[in-house]
């Protein structure tokens, strides 16, 4: 019988490299990585494109150390190397990358739950390469198993932004009922329409997009509302908002989340404004507000947040573009059109 030849690895993998900020971004051969003890190498099948991949191409915010780096943090493919014959991972198990590469694991915020608040947190496409690349390394306690039952494209964006919209409206503690005002359905917003509705709250949205508070409409809100229409007294009229959600970054919605809160409503920020925000001391003393940020979600509301996809309680509203226009991507992202979340696909 004829022997059967064992399949070589490749040496090199195309990666999309930040060279410059604002500059397209460059698609190139590097090596592939070698995972360390702790560690295993993913071969990526999709990545999610984040707005926070666009703050740092935009230069808004300065990535740490020299240039270039691989961004990209909304992953999801195969183990294919493990770093130790002890993995709790096997060759061919389907993960998922996060934003969160790994925290020191010992101080208060990791031991109480809190642990992407970790003041030594790494992240990925940050503080390390990401997923704008065939392949990606991986901390093991940073590693979230994707269920078989998941299309990959549908998967990639939940390891970031669904997870990020998950975890603020866990942060506002909702009470069925409750009224709640989203501002922004874009692909954060659209996920926390839906997990607001899981609660048993009422949902209403803002948006500027017609199409957007349609989308918002087909998701289960309850109420929606243009952005230039005088709004708060309608939401007033409701009673008031009890949580309001800003997944708009622009500074805008600040005043008028404020306004049209309840007496001890909640207000999460989730979107970065890159003007200041300002008030009157009044405004958040006298209604006795609390405001509060959010940026990701925790690993086991990450594990809950698939068991919702799994279950078809969760879904993504995505398109899908190949991995070699991922410039055309992040200047579709760069325009504030879209209205689904866009993810890479390797396999086009």
């Amino acid at each position: 019988m004829p022997r059967t030849l064992l399949k070589i690895p490749p040496a090199t993998m195309k990666a999309a490299l930040l060279t410059a900020y604002t500059e397209p971004l460059e698609i190139v051969e590097m090596p592939i990585p070698e995972p360390d003890r702790g560690e295993v190498l993913v071969k990526l099948e999709a990545c999610g494109v984040c707005h926070t991949d666009l703050h740092f191409w935009r230069g808004e915010h300065k990535l740490p150390g020299p240039l270039p780096r691989v961004m990209g943090h909304e992953g999801v493919g195969r183990v294919v190397k493990v770093g130790s014959h002890d993995s709790k991972f096997e060759i061919g198990d389907r993960v998922g990358v996060g934003y969160v590469f790994d925290t020191c694991g010992t101080c208060p915020e990791c031991l109480t739950g809190h642990e992407t608040h970790c003041q030594a947190v790494t992240c990925t496409g940050v503080n390390v390469n990401g997923c704008f690349a065939e392949y990606v390394i991986l901390r093991e306690n940073w590693t979230t198993r994707i269920p078989e039952s998941l299309a990959t494209i549908e998967a990639a964006p939940l390891l970031c932004a669904g997870v990020a919209a998950y975890s603020a409206v866990l942060k506002a503690n909702l009470k069925p009922g409750e009224l709640v005002l989203v501002f922004g359905v874009g692909g954060v917003g659209a996920y926390a329409i839906q997990h607001a509705k899981l609660s048993g709250a009422r949902v209403a949205v803002v948006d500027i997009d017609d199409a957007k508070l349609k989308l918002a409409a087909d998701l289960g809100s309850d109420y929606t509302f243009r952005t230039d229409d005088n709004f708060v007294e309608t939401v007033q009229s409701l009673g008031g908002a009890n949580a309001c959600f800003n997944f708009a970054p622009v500074a805008s919605t600040w005043q008028k989340m404020l306004a049209s809160s309840a007496p001890r409503g909640r207000v999460v920020l989730v979107a970065l404004s890159p003007d200041p925000l300002s008030f009157e001391a009044p405004q958040i003393i006298e209604a006795g507000l609390t405001v509060m940020g959010s940026a990701d979600g925790t690993r086991q509301e990450l594990r809950q947040l698939m068991n919702l996809a799994h279950y078809k309680r969760v879904r993504s509203i995505v398109e899908a573009m190949p991995f070699q226009e991922i410039n055309a991507a992040l200047q579709r992202l760069d325009a504030g059109e879209l209205r689904s979340r866009l993810v890479l696909d390797f396999a086009k």
